[in-house]
């Protein structure tokens, strides 16, 4: 087991994402242009905002794991694996656009982490692993969020009258 030590996480938009540059035209559902004030939930967490995750939590750094995934897509899979570890010893996600799964354990007053991917043969574990106190973990959580609406509403500043970011913005989780 790795040493507990401070989890850190950053976001880095990824480079081929034009939702984070000046040339960005929010498209609805059917691919067609619209005013980010109409853009559903769904646009957040499939097509927008992409980033390439620095996570470590203990000595597992996990951040090959998140590239080029929508941000708000990695921090609700976050918050669902705090919620879900309120109750169970073992939360089992994936991130909406891939196969791999994050496996979240907690034992205790810990957290662990390590990730797994499909094989022919089933799922192999990869060899990272890393610890965290469940305080930690849960500030963790909530600093996600907000480090990503604050890079999304730096970025792009309409963003804020979008409804759905708007209440994750005053709400927190609550809105999700």
């Amino acid at each position: 087991m790795s040493t507990p030590t401070t989890p850190s996480l950053s976001f880095v938009p990824s480079s081929g994402d034009k939702s984070w540059g000046p040339e960005w035209v929010p498209l609805d559902v059917f691919r067609e242009p619209t005013a980010v004030e109409e853009l559903p939930q769904s646009a957040f967490l499939w097509d927008n905002f992409k980033v390439d995750v620095s996570l470590r939590i203990g000595s597992g750094d996990f951040s090959k794991t998140a590239a080029s995934v929508c941000v708000l897509d990695f921090v609700l899979m976050l918050q669902a694996a705090r919620v879900t570890l309120r109750h169970e010893r073992l939360a089992v996600l994936e991130l909406s656009d891939r196969q791999d799964e994050w496996c979240f354990t907690r034992d205790e007053e810990l957290v662990g982490l390590r990730t797994r991917y499909a094989t022919r043969e089933g799922w192999g574990f990869r060899p990272t692993e890393g610890h965290c106190s469940a305080r930690e973990f849960d500030s963790l959580v909530e600093r996600s969020l907000r480090g990503a609406l604050a890079l999304i509403f730096s970025r792009q500043p309409a963003t804020r009258r979008n409804p759905y970011l708007h209440a994750l913005a005053t709400s927190g989780f609550d809105a999700a």
